[in-house]
């Protein structure tokens, strides 16, 4: 699997979260220039990403980050973060089910951020260890979606995501 099979399988589990409006990439910060952000935002940047000699896998690591705006009163920061930490979670878990596994023990920071808005969010840095020679997940029947031959639930409207 390639860097950019890798990318496009994560952005499309995320994008499949309920909760998240506005996809940014590579760059937390591109929220700081976009006045009508659709909130939750997932969004990643890339880290060092390695190889095995032999070629046979492939380590790339990522800052996954899930942002929110806060109310008036910024009560709902714990409200935010929690969601953020389940978002990010579910979104390594969906991962893992396609075959895109992060390596183990990544931990949670939770922020407080002025961005176009006052926000808060959490974020965590994996690693993702993917074979070289393997198929895309979203290549083949069952990869990171609920197609399968009773077709019960395997058609859905698919929701608009921003892609900044």
């Amino acid at each position: 699997m390639t860097l950019l099979d890798t990318i496009k399988a994560i952005e499309a589990v995320a994008g499949e979260q309920p909760n998240i409006g506005t996809i940014a990439r590579n760059d937390v910060f591109t929220l700081n220039t976009i006045p009508d952000i659709r909130y939750g935002v997932f969004a990643w940047t890339q880290g060092q990403h390695s190889a095995d000699l032999d070629g046979d896998l492939r380590r790339y690591a990522f800052t996954l980050f899930y942002v929110d705006r806060l109310t008036e009163s910024a009560g709902n920061r714990e409200e935010v973060q929690s969601v953020g930490v389940e978002t990010l979670v579910n979104i390594l878990g969906q991962l893992a089910d396609a075959g895109i596994y992060a390596e183990d023990g990544y931990t949670f920071t939770t922020f407080n951020q002025r961005f176009a808005d006052e926000c808060a969010g959490v974020f965590c840095s994996v690693t993702f260890d993917v074979a070289a020679d393997a198929v895309c997940p979203m290549d083949y029947e069952g990869g990171l979606g609920d197609f399968n031959y009773d077709f019960n639930g395997d058609f859905y409207v698919r929701k608009t995501i921003k892609r900044i």
